[in-house]
């Protein structure tokens, strides 16, 4: 009898433990898909317009990291980050996961190197071993598993916009070795092999803005606002304001603090903070053409789709920056499974 029990035991344990490992994510190691690029050159956007003025188009879409030295920074994506797709770099580590949908930005470093996919979303390796997520920058396994990389606040913008707005933030160098590369017609087949079961809330494909308020997920359908020309606009929820700029198909989320800092003197780290304070609400003014859209009514400040503020009392003051990035809903879901969905 008691030998019969332990059989039985050891037949629960040995069925639990195979339905734990049906249910763990697929990881897809293929660091061989994509070169890393290191520590590239730097110049400034105003330099660069000029040097591949024939090249770089105004519509080009661009991933801008948008404090730090200099006002930040911007990486056209089909010159960097389509053939490389994670840039390690003394200003961030940047990624490009078309798949998934986004690109976005962590805090610099030069020991990341593309891994493979898991859930569907591109995985980078630190040097030291540990597996990272490149939508979370969470860590899921090696030494640092658990930790959590630094965001940088990035926003996907238009090269031509963030021209005119920004021409003496940084870029890098466009050596002519830099050529434009167009993004493949299908998704990469190892991504699609390492996908789980979809959240059925809402289709795979669908764009949502995810949020991570160091407490929870939220993600923000915005799909319907992602079409070039549709009207910028805003929502509050709770301290969270949610932002899109209509003529460069962009979104992001602040809290409602403004603060004021330092001048940056280091790359990719912002300045000091010197004094912050809360604002009670954010306005849209849609008959603005610049990209000032954003107003603080009690102040008569205006605030650009960067969360800058660019007029008014509180000019030189930012919005402090939430950890945001646009991404397809099977991937935001894949990473934070209890994830909040706001449709409207």
């Amino acid at each position: 009898m008691f030998r019969q029990m332990r059989s039985l035991a050891a037949l629960t344990s040995l069925l639990l433990w195979s339905q734990v490992r049906v249910t763990e994510p697929t990881l897809i190691i293929k660091p061989d898909a994509f070169a890393t690029l290191v520590n590239p050159n730097c110049s400034h956007c105003i330099d660069e317009a000029k040097r591949r003025a024939s090249e770089l188009k105004t519509d080009d879409r661009v991933l801008c990291w948008t404090r730090g030295k200099y006002d930040g920074g911007t990486i056209p994506i089909r010159f960097f980050l389509n053939p490389y797709r994670i840039i390690s770099d003394t200003y961030g580590v940047f990624v490009y996961d078309p798949d998934a949908g986004y690109a976005r930005g962590f805090a610099p470093s030069l020991d990341f190197t593309f891994h493979g996919w898991r859930n569907g979303i591109m995985v980078m390796k630190h040097k030291d071993g540990t597996l990272y997520s490149c939508l979370s920058g969470v860590a899921f396994d090696g030494p640092h598993k658990g930790d959590r990389l630094r965001p940088v606040a990035t926003i996907v913008s238009d090269w031509g916009v963030w021209l005119k707005q920004y021409p003496n933030t940084v870029a890098y160098h466009m050596f002519e070795k830099y050529k434009p590369v167009e993004l493949p017609a299908k998704p990469h087949p190892e991504s699609v092999k390492s996908r789980g079961k979809l959240d059925a809330r809402l289709p795979g494909d669908e764009l949502v803005l995810g949020v991570w308020d160091g407490k929870k997920a939220i993600a923000f359908a915005v799909g319907r606002q992602f079409v070039r020309g549709a009207d910028s606009g805003l929502n509050h929820m709770d301290q969270t304001l949610i932002v899109w700029h209509g003529p460069t198909i962009s979104a992001t989320a602040f809290k409602l603090i403004v603060e004021k800092r330092k001048p940056a003197t280091q790359l990719g780290v912002e300045g000091d903070l010197v004094e912050s304070r809360e604002i009670k609400n954010i306005e849209l003014d849609a008959n603005r053409k610049d990209s000032a859209l954003f107003c603080d009514p009690s102040s008569g400040s205006r605030f650009d789709f960067t969360g800058r503020c660019v007029d008014g009392p509180l000019k030189g003051w930012t919005l402090q920056p939430l950890d945001a990035v646009v991404c397809k809903w099977f991937a935001w879901s894949a990473e934070y499974p209890t994830t909040e969905l706001i449709k409207k």
